[in-house]
């Protein structure tokens, strides 16, 4: 097909829309937070956000007084901030529909179902659930007569970016941030990469670039919170690392309310605190429902559970070992491992889930183990135990995506502690230094941090006790 002017003067309206719409290629696919002087918010989608400069740094973007942006442009200028939010996979169907057509006085963060989140002298709402929020400085505005269409620039004054995505040279994987594209009016996707290549020069051939992200601990990068947790649930507080954590959470936090959950309860050591202690058998769905009716009758009044941290996993037996080799695959094996370390965890959590109060904040913390990560698996073998634990790692991002999408304040993590000094690594500690075997104590101490700075956009990720992210 080729077209000339007349012919494309002479498409109908919505056809040329969409059609001259895509002509530009990829966009950028943002969300504009924005607020009257009384913190009424507003929220657009922009596609239109375009690079200026990085001394200052500034960005434009094309609006439209009379368009889909209503208050917007009017709030940016007479506050003068306003925030731009990337849009990912998990919020892009909210994001467009902010589009629609909503009364003047009516907050489109409510109506599609996200947060705001707002910061200590700033006028404007981020949304909580971008991975990438950027906060601007209203700079200047430049009407287009052509079209009537206002370019906007403003200045960036903060930004607010997961530690992970940058490279030591400062470009940042917007791959890894999960940031979409946009074509034409209602399009979006999802990006790969195909290469980054060297500075062009005349007389020197380009090559591809290593560019390398380091993961970084959240605990060096996030202030610990002020507010304590005021009640702590602990399952399998029996074991190694689950004993440690109690010890911990009741030495930081003396006044604190700790249920231990333990599959039996005689073996638990004795703690001075506010303790409730309660059986529970995690293979059996009854003493589940049982155990949490008694944990939510117990509680004081005046508390809440704020954390859970579920410390159970099976690797092994006197007459089971993990598997060195597919061949040694058996059934029996393969259904114990994945009822211990996922089904009976998962099921825990939505017991638990449907009896707490919805609006309360909860941190979950799930005991995983990195060997259940599918990208990191260099060395195969553990099958049964692998393989459950790349299922429990499904159902924490699965409870976490439907937590974000009923807008419940749950955190759910797993949590990998490294090799500890327990029952369950005792017989593959041979030929491990110190410095490679920790103490349950230091295990805990750190999972404990790791704790205390999760936030709603953690759910669903896994992290180490050094509180760095790994891959699923």
């Amino acid at each position: 097909m080729k077209l000339k002017q007349y012919d494309i003067t002479v498409l109908e309206n919505h056809e040329r829309v969409f059609f001259i719409n895509s002509l530009s290629g990829f966009k950028s696919a943002n969300l504009i937070g924005t607020a009257d002087a009384s913190k009424h918010s507003n929220l657009a989608m922009v596609s239109s956000v375009v690079h200026l400069g990085a001394n200052p740094p500034l960005l434009g973007m094309v609006m439209r007084p009379n368009s889909d942006v209503r208050g917007t442009l009017k709030n940016i200028l007479d506050t003068g901030v306003y925030t731009l939010n990337h849009v990912n996979s998990d919020i892009h169907k909210q994001a467009h529909q902010t589009s629609a057509r909503y009364d003047e006085h009516v907050s489109e963060f409510d109506e599609v179902g996200l947060s705001e989140q707002w910061e200590d002298g700033f006028n404007a709402p981020f949304v909580q659930e971008s991975h990438i929020k950027i906060g601007m400085k209203f700079r200047e505005r430049h009407s287009l007569d052509i079209n009537g269409t206002e370019f906007i620039i403003g200045e960036i004054v903060s930004i607010e970016i997961p530690d992970e995505i940058i490279a030591e040279d400062g470009f940042v994987s917007l791959e890894k941030a999960g940031t979409l594209a946009v074509s034409s009016l209602d399009t979006y996707h999802s990006t790969q990469t195909l290469a980054s290549l060297s500075y062009a020069k005349p007389d020197k051939k380009i090559s591809a670039l290593s560019r390398i992200t380091t993961p970084v601990s959240i605990i060096s990068t996030r202030n610990t919170p002020v507010e304590k947790p005021q009640c702590v649930l602990v399952l399998a507080a029996s074991g190694g690392i689950g004993q440690a954590y109690c010890e911990n959470i009741i030495a930081e936090y003396p006044d604190v309310q700790l249920i231990r959950m333990a599959r039996n309860i005689n073996k638990l050591l004795p703690l001075k605190g506010n303790i409730i202690d309660i059986e529970i058998d995690l293979c059996d769905d009854d003493s589940i429902e049982k155990s949490i009716d008694l944990a939510m009758t117990a509680l004081p009044d005046t508390k809440k559970i704020d954390w859970v941290f579920i410390a159970s996993g099976w690797l092994h037996d006197e007459s089971t070992k993990p598997e060195k080799t597919y061949r040694s695959l058996e059934r029996e094996h393969l259904l114990r491992s994945y009822n211990i370390n996922a089904v009976g965890p998962a099921l825990f959590v939505s017991r638990l889930l449907n009896k707490v109060e919805k609006k309360h904040p909860i941190k979950i913390g799930i005991l995983s183990a990195r060997v259940g990560s599918i990208s990191d698996n260099r060395l195969g073998g553990w099958h049964a135990y692998r393989a459950s634990k790349s299922a429990l790692h499904m159902l924490i991002k699965n409870i976490a995506i439907e937590g974000k999408n009923s807008r419940k304040p749950i955190t759910i993590v797993g949590l990998q502690p490294g090799t500890t000094d327990t029952a369950l690594s005792a017989p593959f500690q041979r030929g491990l230094t110190e410095e490679q075997l920790q103490t349950p104590d230091f295990t805990a101490k750190h999972l404990i941090k790791v704790m205390n700075v999760l936030n709603l956009n953690d759910s669903g990720k896994l992290f180490d006790l050094k509180g760095v992210p790994f891959e699923p």
